[in-house]
């Protein structure tokens, strides 16, 4: 009888500190994709950055997009949001979600930035 109260207690005991053990977390906060670029021009380069909960920042400079006349210039548009959507489906599949999305046009040069804002559900 003692032995089966003693592996009773120490089963009890290990039960109890498996709560105590740390486990992994996800980064708490947001998250940021930004993409932008100049589709109308030949000087800019269109890039992706993704700004980390944590403040981090990582740039993903995009192959060049050939512009030249305006149907290029909205094909390279589209291709800027195509790699954009790319990112944020790559981020959605390790759990982040869209929370908001911001699109602006700044400049005489026509610069389209979209922001993504994702966060942990």
């Amino acid at each position: 009888m003692k032995r089966i109260l003693l592996f009773g207690a120490l089963c009890l005991a290990t039960a109890g500190s498996w709560a105590f053990y740390p486990h992994n977390t996800a980064p708490e906060g947001y998250m940021m994709v930004v993409g932008s670029g100049r589709p109308g021009t030949t000087s800019s380069v269109p890039e992706i950055t993704v700004i980390q909960p944590d403040g981090q920042r990582q740039v993903q400079r995009l192959p060049k997009i050939k512009i030249g006349t305006e149907r290029n210039s909205t094909a390279a548009a589209t291709e800027i949001h195509r790699f954009e959507l790319l990112k944020v489906n790559s981020l959605l599949a390790q759990g982040w979600r869209v929370a908001h999305v911001t699109q602006s046009t700044v400049g005489v040069g026509a610069t389209t930035e979209t922001v993504y804002l994702l966060e942990r559900p």
